[in-house]
């Protein structure tokens, strides 16, 4: 590796979320270092912590101030969180009560003000209280039989006040590590406790110069207000103050969607510029798609018009387009794949393919290109896994010889022995059900322009941070002709009121689906009605349907029993259709005109729209009932938004600002998921660091080459930005 070359991968290595610097120290050994056992060893290995470099990456998930030591009479009874006092312990009581054995402790604080401790069944912890010593108390005080208690609370040894003698017990001469400061609460181990952690930690902290290197330039730090490696490390677990653990926060943030914007960039370059594609040297022939927009018996949105428009122009800059296409669950995206492979077949000659997660999507993608592109003679085929060995191969070499314009499929489309004759464009539906590297398989078809739809929608901030490679486009406009839906939060009392008017739409060939949030009773959320119940319940409501009418559908079951579900329930075999939210990205049903949404307090608001969205699909009224168990209260309110709005860009938003944002992006890895709204919704701060990240690869251009660059960005990144 050139000199030049060698001195850039040192200066970029350390982006990537505070990577170890080997070539400085020597890693010695784990249990030496800690001087610990080699249980303890193990548990750490089992927890992804092999040396000081991840030990010193394994952060605290909260803190408490253990600074501000206050006597019992300034305490506030049952607070949210913990609090310290300082006492000298008086006495100490034991007995037996129904087999528990327990433990009170008698103090006082440094006013005189009497406070209790009580510990049960723990002889260990009770024996390291002593009486005459003065010791940290942190917990929750309440009150006890009248007596200010405080219930298993961490004690710390601690110093006497310097108006009272000094203990006798040598180990209390000095405050311990875990008292008198902002003290870090680190995610339990098992078999290692947090507070022997954080002192491991503590003993550590001196290492961590010998570990970690500054890697941004002085002017980039600057810039963005940035604290130096070494100081966020330490200041993220032993921080001297609440402002400097903001600050090194924010430089843990910093660093992590950096990382991502870089990922996103090289993603997005390689993609891009590892081929030469000529550019088209005429502007788009918009023209040529208007024999399709005449037989569409209906007109385009502004908002519909605006996203075609900025598709074809992506076809004329002289490299592969990568746009993500958001839209609302009201929007019919369809189209716009439409429109833009009929572009492609008349003007490119090419082929076109759309993707769709599920088999029975697919089908409804290819019936509606079907209906408008096989008048205009393009040619329109489905590939799937159900589909005959026999039909798989001739459809395989149709699309080989270029006989097909259009293919439709599933997953059955990424296989090896599929080829395209001359590929130019790729529609993906529901994006976020695409990994990454089944997407990159396009890339030997001289990387197609690439469309990816998602109907969650997004905000603008948090599309910037994690879809950098893409440009975004939002249909955000409602067809026009459509009867507002009915949305109404009720109880359980209101639902049961609501069977003679559900007979009555089902009497009307009217569709009913009622959702609920499991698919079998969970001991941990006994109040929450599962579908298997849910089924069974609504059989004996409605016990005036045929038993045939109401069915069950959830994601366990196999691929072919949701099919055929999902296909008795379009025909009309299944009136009233009981499922878990496995219908939230399925096929278009314009007779569902109800939705009855169980526990609605447990989805957050997209996700409500979401399903929403499987109604309203046509001029029919809908309506959408949000049953819960409480009318009142935040949750109540938060609810009642449902009433009032069907922007599911605003609904995203406030979920994002009531710290859901990863539901959103669907699952995400740990390390990531801790990014808070504050950081996501700085526009501008997004901007920033993309901004930087492009200024970074232009700079050391041959960085993304690297392959110990690419190979930590797959193993470590992977496909969570899918």
């Amino acid at each position: 590796m050139k000199r030049r070359e060698k001195e850039s991968w040192i200066f970029i290595r350390f982006i990537l979320a505070f990577p170890c610097q080997k070539s400085i120290v020597k890693i010695m050994e784990l249990k030496s270092l800690l001087h610990t056992t080699s249980r303890y060893v193990e548990i750490l290995r089992q927890n992804g912590i092999v040396d000081l470099h991840w030990f010193f990456n394994n952060f605290p998930r909260s803190y408490e101030d253990r600074s501000q030591i206050k006597p019992l009479d300034e305490l506030i009874i049952d607070e949210k969180g913990r609090t310290a006092t300082k006492g000298l312990i008086l006495s100490r009581k034991q007995r037996f009560a129904r087999w528990k054995q327990m433990y009170e402790f008698k103090f006082q604080d440094e006013n005189w003000n009497i406070g209790y401790i009580s510990i049960f069944n723990s002889a260990f912890l009770a024996s390291k209280i002593i009486v005459d010593s003065w010791f940290i108390i942190i917990g929750k005080p309440h009150l006890r039989l009248g007596k200010l208690t405080f219930s298993h609370p961490d004690i710390v040894p601690a110093s006497s006040p310097s108006n009272i003698p000094e203990p006798t017990d040598s180990s209390s001469t000095a405050d311990s590590f875990a008292s008198g400061r902002i003290f870090p609460i680190y995610s339990e181990m098992q078999g290692i406790k947090p507070w022997r952690f954080a002192q491991k930690i503590r003993d550590n902290l001196p290492l961590v110069d010998q570990y970690f290197h500054e890697y941004l330039p002085d002017q980039f730090r600057s810039d963005f207000n940035l604290l130096w490696v070494i100081e966020t490390i330490q200041n993220l677990h032993y921080p001297d103050s609440y402002p400097l653990r903001d600050q090194a926060l924010r430089r843990l943030f910093f660093d992590r969607l950096l990382r991502i914007q870089l990922y996103s960039l090289q993603n997005r370059l390689e993609y891009q510029w590892t081929i030469d594609i000529p550019p088209l040297q005429e502007t788009p022939h918009r023209k040529v798609i208007q024999p399709l927009l005449d037989i569409i018996p209906f007109q385009l949105t502004t908002a519909q018009k605006k996203v075609i428009v900025q598709i074809l122009e992506d076809f004329y800059r002289g490299r592969p387009m990568l746009r993500l296409l958001q839209w609302d669950v009201w929007s019919w995206k369809t189209i716009v794949a439409t429109v833009i492979m009929y572009y492609t077949a008349q003007v490119r000659k090419a082929q076109s393919v759309l993707l769709a997660p599920l088999e029975v999507l697919a089908v409804q993608h290819y019936k509606t290109l079907a209906k408008f592109l096989l008048p205009l003679g393009l040619r329109v085929e489905l590939l799937t896994w159900s589909i005959s060995p026999d039909r798989k191969r001739e459809i395989k070499r149709w699309l080989a010889s270029g006989q097909i314009d259009v293919i439709v499929g599933t997953h059955a489309v990424l296989q090896s022995d599929v080829d395209f004759a001359d590929l130019k464009f790729v529609c993906i539906d529901e994006q976020h059900k695409f990994w990454v590297r089944q997407r990159a398989m396009f890339k030997k078809f001289n990387s197609p322009h690439i469309l990816q739809m998602t109907a969650t929608p997004i905000p603008r901030s948090m599309a910037l941070a994690f879809f950098g490679e893409f440009d975004v486009s939002v249909i955000d406009q409602l067809p026009s002709g459509r009867i507002p839906i009915d949305t109404k939060v009720i109880s359980e009392k209101e639902y049961l009121t609501l069977k003679p008017w559900l007979l009555q739409k089902v009497s009307q060939w009217q569709k009913v689906f009622v959702v609920t949030p499991l698919i079998e009773e969970s001991e941990k959320m006994e109040d929450v009605k599962s579908a298997i119940s849910q089924y069974q319940e609504i059989s004996a409501f409605l016990s005036d349907l045929w038993e045939s009418k109401i069915w069950l559908l959830h994601g366990k079951m196999r691929p072919s029993e949701k099919n055929d579900v999902m296909n008795d329930f379009k025909t009309g075999k299944i009136s009233i259709l009981v499922s878990t939210t496995v219908i939230e990205v399925w096929v278009d049903i314009p007779e569902a005109t109800v939705m009855i949404i169980k526990n609605a307090e447990r989805f957050w608001l997209s996700q409500l729209h979401q399903l929403r969205g499987r109604i309203w699909r046509s001029n029919l009224k809908s309506y959408c009932f949000l049953e819960t168990a409480k009318k009142s209260g935040d949750t109540y309110q938060r609810l009642k938004i449902m009433e009032t709005t069907t922007d599911g860009f605003k609904l995203a938003q406030l979920d994002m600002e009531n710290r859901w944002s990863w539901e959103i992006l669907g699952t995400m890895q740990s390390w990531q998921s801790d990014i808070p709204m504050e950081i996501l919704s700085d526009l501008r701060f997004l901007e920033d660091v993309q901004r930087w990240a492009l200024q970074l690869l232009r700079q050391y251009p041959w960085l993304r080459w690297l392959p110990e660059l690419q190979k930590f960005m797959k193993e470590k990144i992977g496909d969570v930005l899918a």
